[in-house]
């Protein structure tokens, strides 16, 4: 994914974004891949995803990138009501879905009756963490996955935030074709009013390349600690990942 913040193009009242292909010297000649593609930008104030566009595009030797040159206007993105600017921060995506490349097919299992499997993390001592990550691991769809907590935040949060993650444990190993498709949210649990803190993810492919999702400052120490909002209580916090598996992609041989 390609982004210009202040266009590619005359004038700088726009954000541009592209797709590109690369790695293409290991495909044959005469290669080409459809694709259906969709930017996405997070709106940080209502905790959603806005799709800016959508469609479909052929990349091949000619055309190796696809996108847009004026994607959102400038003025609109600064916008603070929109939330898609917050603390000079912002999260762009793009979801793309391969429709047919030469010598290529893929298996897509769509799974029925899909349910939400809540799975609750008791931190104790929470206060006496380190500075370092903490994990707790799960099975959810015949796939293990781990809850990723850094007490006082990964790098870039300077010991302000907590960071939280959503790892699929052994996606590493996926071959090139196979992903998981699928939605979540993770919550930090208000234990006095019930009012959590919750961050949710409507939809998400697990690969090699993206095995790890998450919040890098899911919310402030300073509002973690504050004995009225209730999400340390007696030392203890309590993370919990609501995850649904809504199908799988594997590659065919």
């Amino acid at each position: 994914m390609i982004i210009y913040p202040y266009g590619d193009g005359s004038g700088h009242d726009h954000i541009s974004i592209y797709l590109a292909i690369v790695g293409t010297s290991s495909l044959h000649a005469g290669w080409e891949v459809n694709a259906t593609l969709s930017f996405l930008i997070f709106d940080q104030i209502h905790d959603n995803y806005v799709v800016i566009r959508g469609m479909e595009r052929r990349f091949r030797n000619i055309k190796t990138e696809w996108g847009f040159s004026k994607c959102i206007s400038r003025a609109t993105f600064k916008d603070p009501s929109n939330g898609y600017l917050v603390n000079d921060s912002c999260i762009f995506g793009v979801d793309v879905y391969v429709n047919s490349n030469h010598g290529v097919g893929e298996c897509m299992l769509l799974l029925k009756d899909v349910k939400a499997y809540k799975h609750e993390w008791n931190i104790s001592e929470f206060t006496k963490l380190k500075n370092e990550l903490f994990s707790e691991e799960f099975t959810v769809g015949g796939y293990k996955w781990k809850i990723l907590l850094y007490p006082t935040g990964c790098s870039g949060q300077n010991g302000e935030s907590i960071s939280i993650y959503l790892e699929l444990v052994g996606a590493k190993g996926f071959d090139c074709r196979k992903r998981v498709h699928g939605k979540y949210s993770i919550s930090v649990k208000d234990q006095i009013s019930g009012a959590h803190r919750k961050m949710t993810v409507g939809s998400y492919w697990f690969s090699a390349a993206c095995y790890i999702w998450g919040w890098g400052a899911f919310m402030t120490l300073s509002e973690l600690k504050d004995p009225k909002k209730g999400f340390l209580v007696g030392d203890c916090c309590i993370v919990e990942a609501d995850v649904s598996v809504l199908r799988v992609v594997n590659g065919l041989t």
